[in-house]
Parts: structure tokens; C-alpha cells; sequence
């Protein structure tokens, strides 16, 4: 049970590390709001040692803080995880509150993280069982299960799509055989995703034969995943993307059309997880620990698993704060503000001032040195 994480905050002479046993899925909303109210959430958790450290199965999420450098490198959530348009949106927006800083998707989950810190990556390297091999491109049974889009161009020219399920290891770890002619049943000359399933694809790939070359791309962490692959695919090269999925898009040259997200569904979800209450995850496990022994079961609680505090900002600060990113994203991608007229620069600056005078920005400090 829980959804780990570990927490990092860079100091002059190394860093703080602590450990939340929770919040990996909700990561993302408790950082939102900006960042003396992220450190502040990171500082009410549970400080650990160099031990403290999680590996790359286990964490969750994570997240490292640099004031002086002004970064913010973090993955998690349990939608952000996996939807590509989504996580785009919530950063966009969440860039509006984190003025003058940089924001970063760790796209190598906590190996990009213990990396900045200066940890070892002996500490965050997990041992790893065989990988599932999913040795066929037939299409999942229900169309609503594809989440994973192959794509191949045989040694012949002849180019096809496949609708898939389960992401793009299992079936990369087959090797070069993947590419076999036998494959080409089952295959689309062209695929529109939405005709198949509700849901934005979380990965794909795309092999060339000709020139012995993987594109591939993903939502969710895959640590170290084109280094893993290329005792598989000796003599080809595999060009890692992360979250470009165009890529995919351009290899195909159109052949592949991948869903229209609506702007305003993706900001109506986002804001429904950043203004929900916040669980209680701890209150939640003890009622469950409470009936059980009810019932006369002797229930062990393991000690990690109470460690969690949740800080979030009154409702109200929330509403306005995300009211304000909404408006200043809108602003700034509305087409009439582009190549501003003086008479329109003039209304923006006062609009930031208005907004930074809701958010508290400039404001002194939040520690004294």
C-alpha cells in the first residue's frame, strides 16, 4: 500500500532528503500553488538519511527544489503520469505561479532526480526481473484498452500502423524479429485513435528497417529505457523522445491522427484535482486498521507508512490563484496578444500587477538568510 516518494531540497552543501509514503499520485496538486508553498509542504515531511533514498520501482514520484537556481524538476500524479495533454496544460498553468523559475517533467523519474542532487545512482538503481514479452501486434480484444501506438516500415518500403496494448517495452524487448514480414497482418495503412478509444495513447514507437532506427516515446517513466534496449537491437539506433509523441506523428507522415483534446474539458479536470478536498490518507488506513481488529485480527502497522502530512492552501487561496493562472494563460495565448499594441501592453502590465498583488508576489522572503 501507498504511493511513495522522495522529496529534495538542494542546499549550499548538498541537500535535504525526505520521504512521504502517500503522496506520489498528488504530488503535482500540492506543488501547484508556488514555490514558498512547495517548500513548505516538502519541509513538514519526514526527513530521512542517505538510506532514505527510494529506487526506481518504488518511487512513485518525486520532487527536487533548487532556490537558488530556481528549478523545479518533479514527476508523480496519477493522472499526470500517463496523459500527455493533460501534463502540458497543468504545466503551462502552473508556470504562471512559478514566476522567474524553471519547471521540469523528470522524465527519468527519480534518476533524474537523485542525479541533480548528486546522489549515487547506486541508490536509486532497482534490480529488475525479465521483462514481459508482448510477441504479437495483434490489436487488444476491447478497442477501448489501446494505449500504445506501433508503427513500422519494412525493409520493402511498406509502411503500417498498430493499435497496441501495454506500453512499448514488451514488445521492443522482442528485438529485430519484430519487424519480421509476418508481422504485417493485423497492420493499418492508416489509424485514427479516436475511432478506437476514448483515451489519449500514453506511448508508441516507431521502427525503420531501412534505417535501422527506433523512435520511441512515452507518459510514464521508463528508466533508462533506450540504454536497456540496445542489447536487443545491436547495430540500431534508438532515439529516446519522452513525451513527443509528434515525432510518431511526422515518421508517419499523416497516416497516424491521434486525438483532438478539448482545451476546455483538460482545464475543467485539472481544476476539479486542484480544488478537490485533500485526502487523508493515514486517517483513511487507521479506519481500516480499526474494523479489522474489530472483527479480532491482530493488524501490524509498518512505521513508513504513517509518514505523510498534508498541507494545502485554504479553498479560497486556491480558487483565486488557479482563477488567476487561467485568465494570464488565456492572456497570453490569445491570438490579439500577439505583437502587442501599446494601449494592449499597458492592460497586461496592469493586469500582472493585479494578479501578483492576489498571489503575494514580491512580497519579502520567505526565510531571512
Amino acid at each position: 500500500m501507498g504511493q511513495r516518494a522522495n522529496l529534495v531540497i538542494v542546499k549550499k552543501d548538498g541537500y535535504d532528503l525526505y520521504y512521504n509514503h502517500w503522496c506520489a499520485n498528488t504530488l503535482p496538486e500540492s506543488l501547484f500553488w508556488g514555490p514558498e508553498h512547495a517548500i513548505a509542504f516538502i519541509e513538514r515531511q519526514t526527513k530521512v538519511d542517505e538510506t532514505g533514498w527510494l529506487d526506481d520501482i518504488w518511487a512513485e514520484g518525486g520532487v527536487l527544489i533548487d532556490e537558488a537556481c530556481k528549478l523545479l524538476l518533479f514527476f508523480g500524479g496519477e493522472d499526470l503520469s500517463r496523459d500527455i495533454p493533460s501534463r502540458r496544460l497543468f504545466l503551462a498553468l502552473m508556470q504562471t505561479l512559478w514566476t522567474g523559475w524553471e519547471i521540469r517533467w523528470a522524465n527519468e523519474g527519480i534518476w533524474d532526480i537523485s542525479e541533480y542532487a548528486g546522489a549515487s545512482g547506486d541508490k536509486v538503481a532497482a534490480k529488475r526481473d525479465d521483462v514481459r514479452l508482448l510477441e504479437s501486434l495483434a490489436p487488444p480484444e476491447e478497442k477501448n484498452g489501446v494505449d500504445t501506438i506501433g508503427s513500422l516500415t519494412f525493409e520493402d518500403g511498406e509502411q503500417l500502423i498498430y493499435p497496441l496494448e501495454g506500453g512499448t517495452e514488451g514488445y521492443l524487448w522482442i528485438g529485430p524479429e519484430l519487424a519480421h514480414p509476418s508481422n504485417k497482418v493485423g497492420g493499418f495503412e492508416q489509424f485514427h485513435a479516436a475511432e478506437w478509444t476514448d483515451n489519449f495513447p500514453s506511448s508508441g514507437f516507431h521502427l525503420d528497417v531501412g534505417q535501422k532506427r527506433i523512435d520511441i516515446w512515452h507518459a510514464e517513466v521508463c528508466t533508462n529505457l533506450a540504454i536497456r534496449l540496445r542489447e536487443r537491437w545491436s547495430g540500431w539506433v534508438i532515439c529516446e523522445h519522452y513525451d513527443r509523441y509528434e515525432v510518431q506523428i511526422e515518421k508517419t507522415e499523416g497516416r497516424l491522427q491521434l486525438h483532438h483534446r478539448d482545451r476546455n474539458k483538460l482545464l475543467g479536470e485539472i481544476e476539479a484535482s486542484l480544488l478537490r478536498t485533500p485526502i487523508k490518507p493515514v486517517d483513511e488506513l487507521f479506519s481500516i486498521v480499526n474494523h479489522l481488529e474489530s472483527e479480532g485480527k491482530e493488524v501490524k502497522v509498518n512505521s513508513f507508512a504513517v509518514n505523510h502530512t498534508t498541507y494545502e492552501p485554504p479553498v479560497h487561496v486556491r480558487e483565486e490563484r488557479l482563477k488567476f493562472a487561467i485568465e494570464y494563460l488565456d492572456q497570453q495565448t490569445k491570438p490579439s496578444f500577439q505583437g502587442h499594441t501599446g494601449l494592449q501592453e499597458a492592460k497586461m502590465t496592469k493586469f500582472r500587477r493585479v494578479c501578483k498583488q492576489i498571489l503575494g508576489i514580491g512580497s519579502r522572503d520567505r526565510r531571512k538568510n
